[in-house]
C-alpha cells in the first residue's frame, strides 16, 4: 500500500484544468482524481445548512475524490462533460446544492434520477468555470482513493468519510 505523501506527489504532476485542457491530457487508464474549487469559486451557500470544511491541495479546497478504471471516461466524460448527473455523484451532489430539481434518468421507473437538460447544461458550464482536477494513474485505485477520503475528508463524497 502506497503513503499518502507518494500518492500526493503523484497527483501533482497530473493537473487538468477543464476550461483550458482537452480531454486528452487526462489518461486513459484506471486510477484516482481529486477534483478542487478554483481559487475564486464559490458553493451556493444558502443551499447547505452546514458549514463547509475544506481541505487544501496545492492552494485549493479539495471538493470530491474518485476512482475508475477508465480515468479519461469517468473524470471527463461523466464529470465535466456529462449530460446526466445519474451516471455522477459529483455532479448529482453539486446539482442539488444549486437547488436543481431532480427528474427521473429514464423511462423506467426504476427511481434513478438526473436533472432536467437546461440544468444539466447550466452545471456543465460552472464545473468546467470553476473546478480543477489532479488525477493519478494506478492499478490499486480503490485503496488509493480510500487513503486520499481519509486524508482530505472531502464534503461531496458520500461514502468512507466523516464530513457532515
Amino acid at each position: 500500500m502506497k503513503n499518502i505523501e507518494t500518492i500526493l506527489v503523484e497527483c501533482k504532476k497530473n493537473k487538468f484544468d477543464p476550461a483550458i485542457d482537452g480531454e486528452t491530457k487526462i489518461k486513459n487508464s484506471p486510477g484516482v482524481y481529486i477534483i478542487c474549487l478554483c481559487k475564486d469559486a464559490e458553493l451556493p451557500q444558502e443551499k447547505h445548512c452546514i458549514a463547509i470544511k475544506f481541505k487544501i491541495f496545492e492552494g485549493y479546497r479539495v471538493l470530491y475524490v474518485g476512482q475508475g478504471r477508465d480515468l479519461r471516461t469517468r473524470d471527463y466524460k461523466n464529470h465535466f462533460n456529462g449530460n446526466n448527473a445519474g451516471r455522477s455523484t459529483l455532479r448529482k451532489s453539486l446539482g442539488v446544492l444549486f437547488g436543481y430539481t431532480l427528474v427521473p434518468r429514464d423511462k423506467k421507473e426504476n427511481g434513478k434520477t438526473k436533472f432536467n437538460e437546461t440544468d444539466e447544461k447550466k452545471l456543465t458550464q460552472w464545473m468546467k468555470k470553476n473546478l480543477i482536477m489532479y488525477f493519478y494513474p494506478v492499478l490499486d485505485y480503490n485503496e488509493v482513493e480510500e487513503t486520499l477520503i481519509q486524508h482530505f475528508n472531502p464534503p461531496l463524497n458520500l461514502r468512507k468519510n466523516d464530513n457532515p
